[in-house]
């Protein structure tokens, strides 16, 4: 049977998770706000919850979001406090988390800010954390709670800065708003309406990275322009080639997808462009190939850095007269299609190693769209885990949940088979999982034992297939690795000249952020 702490660190997890979603909806921000809160009391026995952020002309720190508390109190103004008074005046002031046991002992605490739990305030614990934005306190966080309690004080206060440090962003965003006296900015109706499209092609994701490629292809709409999708293999290229078409003026028509890396060579000119009866052995009645039946609609040729050089000029010649010749034919037939085209190599190397001709780059690369890969957008991570988690549940009828530290390991490690990759980890873990519960050594084991094999080369790249770790260092990424505790000394070390500011000792260190953050976490692990 499970610990306490270690129920409550899988619920934290669970409401952790749970916000980032519900921060990731197209809501009004003090909905999404008065929603964190509203977790915090519901799922974690914290309630009360309530924002207070400060009016410079009284000199007071208000109540701006709340649940819980009592209307006729919040109208009077009775729960705001003067920056010179009290706990919460403390924290706003000083920017350091405190913490009352019982607020009917404390004398610096103000008992006409709490209210009773269970009918009583005696009992009632008072917990204030400030909220940062550029590193400067611009509101204050806090919640009651009762003294008897099991759980650990500590994982309140750690719970309520990862609140405070999500809703950190949708404060400043509101304060911005009016500071310029915007309602509603077009840039936010803009994002809503990419963040739209996304919901309905099936997109996951709300990073900047992300919606800057979907605004691309929304861009895209009203012309029939070729478009050439970028990004290493596993980012969705595929999709995203689904959505300009049904976005497009050509949605009626016929959607023809074909991967050229998946048909051989000899094959794939009769399939593009068809053949005549007799044209070769086997040829018993004419068919039409993949340019004839995109009639009307859009072509979406995957993968078009493989397509052979010889196929690359009758294509170049089919783009320029709008004309395809059946193999075998000698009569030129018109078609009308759009073409979308895709590759994971860089085509300007395949171009100087005249595998690629320049004429037909020219051709496709109209609207270039760049995909990201998904370490450029980590915080579309437990989007995306929570997404195959939830398929991977119903696909296998298993009931299983994300445990301790699972989505801190996934957002550590630089996936460098992208989103693909992570469908499968997920995968795997639901179908291995021991009980209800996906552990973070079993996620260990999934990505240590991936790292192992190799993958394949870089068409551009001739040098024969190398291992993963090598190829992610030569990129600038480190291979994910178990953490190691002798590392203890060096990180605390580290951590205490940067006088606890975690960006300049991961930075001395080598690692990210949240590599930093991991690693501590750990060692607290190891030290309980």
């Amino acid at each position: 049977m499970l610990t306490v702490p270690t129920e409550y660190a899988q619920i934290n997890d669970a409401l952790i998770l749970e916000a980032t979603r519900l921060l990731a909806k197209s809501l009004p921000p003090a909905q999404k706000i008065v929603g964190v809160l509203r977790l915090l009391s519901e799922w974690a026995n914290l309630p009360y919850g309530r924002v207070m952020v400060p009016n410079y002309s009284t000199q007071m720190l208000q109540v701006a979001y709340s649940y819980g508390l009592d209307n006729q109190r919040l109208q009077h103004g009775d729960y705001n406090v003067p920056f010179d008074q009290g706990l919460t005046g403390a924290v706003w002031r000083s920017g350091q988390a405190a913490l009352v046991i019982d607020v009917t002992d404390e004398p610096i605490f103000l008992t006409r800010i709490a209210e009773p739990i269970h009918g009583t305030k005696h009992g009632v614990s008072f917990i204030c954390v400030p909220i940062f934005a550029d590193g400067k306190p611009i509101a204050v966080l806090s919640a009651q709670r009762t003294t008897n309690l099991v759980r650990r004080y500590s994982q309140d206060m750690d719970l309520l800065r990862i609140a405070a440090s999500m809703l950190g962003t949708m404060l400043l965003l509101i304060q911005e708003r009016a500071q310029c006296h915007v309602e509603v900015t077009a840039f936010d109706r803009d994002n809503e309406t990419l963040q739209q499209l996304c919901t309905t092609h099936g997109i996951i994701g709300t990073s900047p990275e992300l919606m800057a490629a979907v605004k691309q292809i929304d861009n895209a709409k009203f012309s029939d322009a070729p478009i050439l999708l970028l990004g290493e293999s596993g980012t969705g290229k595929e999709m995203f080639a689904a959505m300009a078409h049904k976005l497009s003026s050509r949605r009626d028509g016929p959607y023809i997808p074909i991967n050229c890396a998946a048909i051989p060579d000899q094959l794939l000119e009769s399939e593009l462009f068809g053949y005549e009866k007799g044209s070769f052995t086997g040829a018993y009645k004419s068919k039409k190939g993949k340019l004839q039946k995109a009639e009307g609609g859009t072509l979406f040729l995957d993968e078009i850095g493989d397509m052979p050089m010889d196929l690359q000029v009758k294509l170049l010649r089919v783009l320029q007269d709008r004309q395809v010749e059946p193999v075998g034919g000698d009569k030129p037939i018109p078609v009308d299609f759009r073409i979308i085209t895709a590759t994971h190599i860089n085509l300007r190397q395949a171009i100087a190693a005249t595998r690629f001709r320049l004429d037909l780059f020219f051709r496709l690369n109209v609207m270039p769209v760049v995909l990201p890969p998904l370490r450029k957008r980590s915080g579309d991570m437990p989007l995306l885990a929570q997404y195959f988690l939830d398929r991977y549940q119903g696909m296998y009828r298993r009931n299983v949940s994300f445990g301790v530290g699972v989505l801190e390991r996934m957002q550590a490690y630089p996936w460098p088979g992208n989103i693909r990759q992570l469908q499968n980890v997920v995968e795997r873990a639901v179908l291995q999982a021991n009980g209800s519960w996906i552990t973070a050594a079993h996620v260990d084991d999934i990505l240590a034992d991936e790292a192992g094999f190799n993958v394949a080369p870089d068409p551009v790249q001739i040098p024969a297939v190398s291992p993963l770790p090598k190829i992610m260092e030569q990129n600038g990424y480190r291979p994910y690795a178990r953490f190691d505790s002798s590392q203890r000394d060096h990180i605390l070390a580290t951590l205490q000249q940067a006088g606890g500011n975690q960006t300049r000792a991961a930075a001395e260190l080598g690692l990210t952020t949240r590599q930093l953050r991991y690693r501590l976490v750990k060692l607290a692990e190891q030290a309980v």
